[in-house]
């Protein structure tokens, strides 16, 4: 090759080689940055439309979100029914059998001790209110002797822990009717009871009494007021009480009477007391009260034993 040939030639190859590097040169100034110069931040966060089909990760699917479950329904909870109140047994303190009283067809009336024994009962009629019972049979405790009790049907239903409380100290109970209705009427100026209303009011508070405590009243019965006549007496007989208990001494608290005049008109050297006397007391008079420990006191020290009215009876 003639050498102006080879001079062009090279001429050629260095203006080739660098005119390449002035076109990469641009290129990357343009991609470069200057300074002080904000790049705009490429999202990464475009999901792709379609994955590839290598991806091993399932896809995100929409769930319905969950809707609140209802709390369970209440459901009622069974109460539980009650079951009967079982009938008392009969109380197993062991009573004195009665004595037969020689009459078929009418109710004794018991007025005084008939045995000649020293012998003193004390009773209480119960039917206006609880009044003084508790402090009566305080008291009854405290010297260790017992009393008889008349309770209405009323006052065995509106003083059931007294009446309990009565039968449990081993004391005495005498059925005095339901409501201390007059039998005959005498006192309270009304008609008569009839047959019907008599037994009645025998049965009903009977049935009371045993339901309450097991306590058996029959044959042991005592009129309010003291009011009575020949039916009557055939009515507590139909009934099965054969003795109707009567007394030698009412104190008369309820007509205002004091301690110190039943003790002088009831006494162990009174006439309406001494051997086989009978004294009638109320638990709702104060006056009964204040009499009772001084009263027993007396017959006590005269060598007299107090003793129930079932006890009285036997010969």
């Amino acid at each position: 090759m003639r050498p102006g040939a080879l001079i062009v030639l090279a001429l050629a190859l260095v203006i080739g080689y660098f005119g390449a590097g002035a076109v990469r040169s641009d290129e990357q100034d343009a991609l470069t940055p200057t300074p002080g110069t904000e790049v705009a931040a490429v999202p990464t966060d475009i999901p792709p439309i379609d994955p590839p089909p290598s991806a091993t990760a399932p896809l995100a699917t929409a769930t319905t979100a969950p809707t609140s479950t209802p709390p369970p329904t209440a459901t009622a909870v069974p109460t539980e029914t009650p079951e009967p109140t079982p009938t008392p047994e009969p109380v197993a303190t062991e009573r004195p059998v009665p004595p037969p009283t020689g009459l078929d067809t009418a109710s004794y009336i018991y007025q005084r001790g008939e045995s000649g024994r020293l012998e003193v009962a004390f009773t209480f009629d119960a039917g206006e209110g609880p009044g003084y019972t508790a402090e009566i049979l305080d008291i009854l405790d405290e010297y260790g002797i017992k009393g008889s009790f008349g309770v209405t049907g009323q006052w065995a239903e509106q003083n059931p822990e007294l009446l309990q409380r009565i039968v449990d100290e081993g004391h005495m109970l005498i059925n005095h009717t339901y409501d201390h209705a007059s039998w005959s009427g005498a006192s309270k100026g009304t008609p008569p009871l009839t047959y019907e209303e008599r037994l009645a009011e025998v049965q009903t508070t009977e049935q009371i009494v045993y339901d309450i405590t097991g306590y058996e009243l029959a044959p042991y019965f005592r009129f309010p007021y003291g009011d009575y006549d020949q039916d009557s007496l055939v009515v507590l007989k139909d009934a099965g009480y054969d003795y109707t208990l009567w007394w030698t001494c009412d104190t008369q608290a309820w007509n205002g009477n004091s301690a110190d005049t039943i003790m002088q008109i009831c006494g162990p050297d009174a006439d309406m007391g001494g051997p086989g006397a009978i004294i009638l007391m109320h638990v709702v008079q104060e006056e009964d009260l204040n009499a009772l420990a001084p009263m027993i006191e007396a017959y006590l020290d005269e060598g007299y034993a107090a003793v129930t009215m079932e006890e009285m009876v036997q010969p």
